[in-house]
């Protein structure tokens, strides 16, 4: 936790942490924040001594949490922490132990011990305050791959040391009054701030409206509003004038790139010389300028002495003065030529920023998670912004629906193989262990399916053994990991490694107590494979939206309400759900369904030369570029190898497109002669959500069929508990999220009052229950309004554009 400082009561809440001097703490160790890192060697080496202290001495205690308070000028100062362990010796004297691992017996720096024996005798020094009883403290140094402990007994003036606090409490109160006067500068700044376009447009007061009773509420809002209305400008305008003048943090979260560069662009209109601090987080990947997996001082050299570079170059401060809001290229840049990890420094820089513009990942994936939203963060003074929020419930089932592969453990088996070290060895033998350990569970399962290629069963995984690898795991890890840093033989892509963690996020999914988490056995491409299905990431969502003093989720389908309300977490009694009414002028659009065909599965075949026919005649009858998507790559494949229009040149996304290549899908449609293109894509990709077609770059969507889901056994467990816990299961599992993706599709045509368009539905399904049911009101409202889009695309077109001036 970071001070908390409450000017009321006057009391100023500490950890332990916050009593170091910075340049010490900073100077100790990497941050390893964001990513696997930080729960690797100190977890492993830790839990092995606690365990066995605990065993082997009756008075042991682990994981201690600690309180002590003191008065300081009339502020109540109150310090919490957690040390490593406690015991008493033979004379009965409590003793803190500070537990620390080093790469070999006898190796630690003078500045790494200077930090832990104040830690230890920080802790020690709260004991004996809040027992009052005497207390000392111990060092405990072990060495990594090995059981050998060396204990150091510290020397402690604790008159000294509560001096020493006492001026570490004096340089945060300071700093607390520094930060109040900036404090007070935002909150003139957030008064005066403007809408950036001058008067709202229809539709954007309802949002404005919804979004400033939420924010001075401390409610959450699920806000649902028509594409091109303007949602970004129109929400984050609220959420940031309230961030400001209220000494709140804003985040803004979204599921595509393309969305986070929409809002940098509205911050910086929002915002220019308010002294708004803003960054747009990258993910750690694309941030490391070391091609590294595991970042640590000994094996990269932008992290070693970090925090001493750091602060010689001045970089945050420099960065923090470019721009309002700062993008990735721009601190990649600056880091890499002051030699210090991008990573770590665009972390630095979100930690002290008022806005963060960032994915999904960063607040609710625990495994890249920033810190502030872990299990102990307080996002009480943090505004969530939810762009797109509907994919949020895709997205949160991933986070906790990891698998094993016995392929990958295999692989992984054969490249240590090759490194003839003893070492090499014993990854080798583990890795083999979980890989037996996968193929007896999966083909045990699987027997009474022999005869199918790819096959998924519910199973029982036998956690005993599965848990029963770990130790032998991170023994390995730890010895390998020593090895590359003796013969620089570290590399990016790791086989071992990447095994190692999918098991800890394996084993950390499969010990949740969660009845929505089912386990599975696969045989995937002659692969057998454990794996685990969120059905309801709910509850995992809920730990970081229930903490938050607001949580805004935006989108352009977020019906029914209670389904997106209940699945990502939002409590019930805190949430309100608006509906912004679609502003645009109906006659601007004209909406057709062609109830001729059918495109569910057992139809596709027989119904895909007539789909071609239609769809091209559509296509024809458009005078402008067209988009067409497909519920899968199969079936667009299957229906472009017939489509034979004659005004449009065809253009198909592949699976296997590369950014570069739908870029230049992009660029053919914005550069393409009047009725030119006729582009093929998938509904749910990149064309179909998250991208705009400004002006006459699009005049017609076709959206061909209801786009379900497949129907695997995935869905099948879906739609199970979706009946058990709403009644709605078919309608929930594959109805809700099929139509979502149509309702988007479609929301790429009309983007301003000013633009004007076809959408034509290929699929006789759309006009019964429940499909229809969520067709968008603007579209139809009643059964009779429903049953009137039926008709011919071909005409439905041509009637259209031959009305228009």
């Amino acid at each position: 936790m970071s001070p908390r400082f409450d000017s009321v009561t006057r009391v100023l809440e500490l950890a332990v942490a916050d009593l170091l001097e910075p340049q010490l703490l900073r100077s100790i160790g990497f941050g390893n924040r964001g990513g696997f890192e930080r729960m690797w060697l100190g977890q492993a080496i830790h839990g092995r001594y606690q365990e066995e202290a605990l065993a082997s001495d009756g008075s042991y205690r682990r994981e201690v949490s600690l309180r002590a308070e003191l008065e300081h000028k009339g502020w109540r100062v109150v310090i919490s922490g957690r040390a490593d362990g406690v015991r008493r010796d033979a004379d009965g004297v409590r003793v803190v132990e500070e537990i620390k691992s080093v790469r070999r017996e006898g190796q630690l720096s003078t500045t790494a011990r200077e930090l832990y024996e104040r830690q230890a005798a920080l802790y020690a020094w709260m004991l004996a305050r809040e027992s009052d009883e005497p207390a000392r403290a111990e060092l405990l140094l072990i060495a990594i791959g090995s059981d050998a402990v060396e204990r150091i007994p510290l020397e402690i003036d604790f008159d000294d040391l509560e001096l020493r606090v006492r001026k570490r409490v004096v340089q945060l109160l300071r700093e607390h009054d520094s930060r109040q006067r900036e404090r007070e500068d935002r909150h003139t700044a957030g008064l005066a701030l403007a809408f950036p376009h001058g008067a709202l447009r229809p539709g954007q007061q309802e949002i404005v409206a919804a979004i400033e009773e939420a924010v001075e509420g401390g409610s959450h809002l699920l806000l649902e509003a028509p594409t091109g209305i303007g949602k970004t400008a129109a929400a984050l305008w609220p959420a940031l004038r309230h961030a400001l003048t209220a000494d709140k943090r804003l985040f803004v979260l979204t599921a595509k790139n393309l969305q986070q560069e929409m809002a940098v662009r509205v911050l910086r209109m929002l915002a220019p010389g308010t002294g708004l601090h803003g960054l747009r987080l990258r993910a750690k990947k694309r941030m490391c300028a070391n091609g590294e997996v595991i970042c640590h001082e000994d094996y990269c050299p932008f992290a070693r002495e970090y925090a001493a570079k750091l602060s010689r170059s001045g970089l945050i401060h420099q960065l923090r003065g470019e721009e309002p809001v700062l993008e990735p290229d721009l601190v990649f840049s600056a880091a890499a030529q002051a030699e210090v990890c991008p990573f770590e420094v665009s972390l630095d820089l979100a930690g002290r920023a008022q806005v963060v513009v960032a994915d999904y990942n960063y607040a609710f994936d625990p495994w890249v998670a920033l810190a502030d939203f872990g299990p102990e963060g307080d996002l009480a003074d943090t505004i969530l912004v939810i762009d797109e929020v509907h994919n949020l419930v895709d997205r949160g089932r991933g986070y906790l629906s990891p698998e094993l592969s016995a392929r990958r453990a295999r692989q992984a088996a054969e490249s240590a193989a090759h490194g003839g070290t003893a070492v090499h060895r014993r990854l080798e033998e583990v890795a083999l262990a979980l890989a037996t350990v996968i193929e007896e569970v999966a083909a045990g399962s699987l027997a009474e399916q022999p005869g199918e290629a790819n096959a998924t069963i519910e199973t029982v995984l036998p956690e005993e053994r599965l848990f029963g690898l770990r130790p032998a795991f991170d023994e390995a890890f730890v010895a390998y990991l020593e090895h590359q840093r003796e013969n620089k033989s570290f590399r990016a892509e790791d086989p071992f490694v990447a095994v190692y963690f999918e098991l800890l996020r394996f084993l950390t999914t499969l010990g949740r107590s969660d009845d929505a988490l089912a386990r599975l056995a696969e045989r995937r491409d002659g692969d057998l494979v454990v794996r685990i299905l969120c059905k309801d990431p709910s509850r995992h969502l809920a730990e970081v939206i229930g903490r938050t003093h607001a949580t805004i989720g935006l989108s352009a389908t977020l019906s029914p309400p209670e389904f997106y309300r209940d699945l990502l977490g939002f409590e019930s009694a805190r949430t309100v759900a608006v509906s912004v009414p679609d502003p645009f002028p109906p006659a601007h659009r004209r909406v057709v369904v062609d109830t001729s065909v059918s495109t569910t599965w057992r139809d596709r075949t027989a119904n895909a030369p007539r789909l071609a026919e239609r769809l091209a005649a559509f296509a024809d009858a458009v005078p402008g570029n067209c988009l067409a998507l497909f519920p899968s790559y199969q079936f667009l494949a299957d229906v472009a190898g017939r489509l034979r229009p004659s005004r449009k040149r065809v253009l198909v996304q592949q699976r296997a497109d590369t950014e570069r290549d739908r870029e230049a899908l992009l660029e053919a449609l914005r550069g393409a002669v009047l009725g030119d293109v006729l582009l093929l894509a998938v509904a749910g990709g990149v064309f179909a959500e998250g991208v705009d077609y400004p002006g006459d770059m699009l005049r017609a969507v076709a959206v061909v069929g209801p786009c379900l889901p497949v129907p695997t056994l995935d869905q099948r467990l879906l739609q199970q508990y979706y009946e058990d816990r709403f009644e709605r299961g078919f309608e929930y599992a594959f109805v809700v999220p099929g139509m979502t993706r149509v309702v988007q599709a479609a929301g790429r045509l009309i983007r301003s009052a000013s633009d004007t368009g076809v959408i034509a539905l290929f699929d006789r399904r759309f006009l019964a229950r429940p499909f229809r049911d969520h067709l968008p009101a603007s579209w139809a409202s009643s059964e009779e309004e429903a049953e009137r889009l039926a008709g011919d695309p071909d005409r439905a077109a041509r009637d259209f554009f031959a009305t228009l001036p």
